[in-house]
């Protein structure tokens, strides 16, 4: 337990030892990731769990009452798998100049490099200052426990402005996220592309219909542990045929579809009675996280159809404003999804580690922004009379 000014700090080894209410408090109602029972499925499932490197330091800070203000996912980490290059580089560059990089203080959601509220503040209370609060906190613990840094990763914005004034460096990274330009409609979104864009689009959604494919979708009551196995089938499918390590177990899923199911929407597409293909997003108030995508077959253009243009259609129909598509698939900008910054921040333990570091983060987020411009550049929107003219 930690003393502070503000209050205390309580710091628990497992999120089964933290009452749900306490941790939903602060994490709120509209972002699935950070709440109680999603980190809980990732530490029971094995996922976040010691033997996979992840050992968990969540920190609760308590005011002066008692009352329960503010909250972190954190945990001591012996690696840095589920970031896709947050700290790219760093590792062997500290192991040089300042001994070893691991174990690092990581406040994130394990294997789920998804932008979302990293510095969980209770509603009623003042941001900026337990925000500050919640930062000592962090750092005080990376002190204890001889962590060479603490690292949050996949902030929100304001949060990222908010650890500068910590001492921490502002890194970035990048994600593709579509925003709704107003349309009601696919057709309308189809209207503000210019015509070789819509083109391509229209032609790819109608070779996908040629193949006579139907569609099942699952959500709440419908969304069950039993349908885990059909759907992990394809999704680790879609791994091995990548020739990759998969990032989430069979219990996970079994888990989050029994106490979940109210925030995702599942999607499954077959061929006759062959199930070829599946989406699954997580869903906030005005957020669809299109997160896990798998497939049997080799069906040209599914992926488009059922993870990029019928989750359009979906964010349309429920009023959702954004979809977050996550950090990869150079396919993405093309069909329409911006690039837009993702953001992390780093704070080491020693200075003059840290002045080297901040030079490799400087370049980091200017080869950050390159790829931003170039991948926006890329995007299929109209210029004046094509665009009004909808062809």
């Amino acid at each position: 337990m930690l003393h502070m000014e503000s209050g205390t700090v309580s710091v628990f080894t497992a999120m089964a030892d933290i009452p749900p209410e306490d941790w939903d408090r602060c994490a709120g109602p509209d972002h699935p990731y950070v709440q109680h029972r999603h980190l809980l499925a990732l530490e029971e499932s094995g996922i976040a769990s010691p033997e996979n490197g992840f050992h968990p330091r969540h920190l609760l800070l308590q005011d002066k009452t008692g009352k329960v203000v503010a909250a972190a996912p954190a945990y001591l980490k012996d690696h840095s798998e589920g970031e896709l290059g947050v700290d790219l580089g760093l590792a062997m560059a500290h192991n040089r100049a300042a001994g070893p990089y691991y174990p690092k203080l990581q406040v994130e959601v394990p294997m789920t490099p998804i932008t979302g509220p990293r510095l969980l503040v209770r509603e009623s209370e003042n941001k900026a200052e337990t925000r500050l609060a919640l930062l000592a906190a962090l750092r005080q613990q990376a002190e204890r426990e001889n962590a060479s840094s603490v690292q949050i990763a996949y902030m929100t914005a304001p949060e990222w402005e908010a650890t500068e004034a910590a001492g921490f460096l502002k890194s970035e990274g990048n994600a593709y996220v579509w925003h709704n330009p107003g349309a009601d409609t696919f057709e309308d979104v189809l209207a503000a592309m210019h015509s070789r864009g819509r083109s391509k689009i229209r032609r790819e959604r109608k070779k996908v219909a040629a193949e006579g494919l139907t569609y099942r979708n699952h959500s709440d009551d419908s969304l069950t542990a039993e349908i885990a196995a059909p759907f992990f089938e394809l999704y680790s499918a879609t791994y091995n045929h990548n020739k990759t390590e998969l990032w989430h177990n069979l219990a996970y899923f079994e888990q989050i579809f029994k106490t979940m199911a109210d925030v995702q929407d599942l999607t499954f597409a077959y061929r006759g009675d062959e199930l070829v293909a599946m989406q699954l997003s997580f869903l906030s108030e005005d957020t669809i996280y299109a997160q896990h995508w798998g497939h049997l077959g080799n069906i040209r253009f599914l992926h488009f159809e059922l993870g990029i243009y019928q989750t359009v259609e979906v964010a349309l129909a429920q009023g959702k404003s954004a979809i977050n598509f996550g950090t990869t698939g150079q396919h993405k900008a093309e069909r329409g999804i911006a690039m837009e910054p993702a953001y992390h921040s780093l704070w080491f333990r020693s200075p003059d580690f840290a002045e080297i570091a901040e030079l490799g983060i400087k370049r980091k987020r200017a080869a950050a922004a390159k790829e931003r411009d170039e991948e926006n550049a890329r995007l299929p929107y109209a210029n004046g009379a094509e665009k009004e003219s909808g062809r």
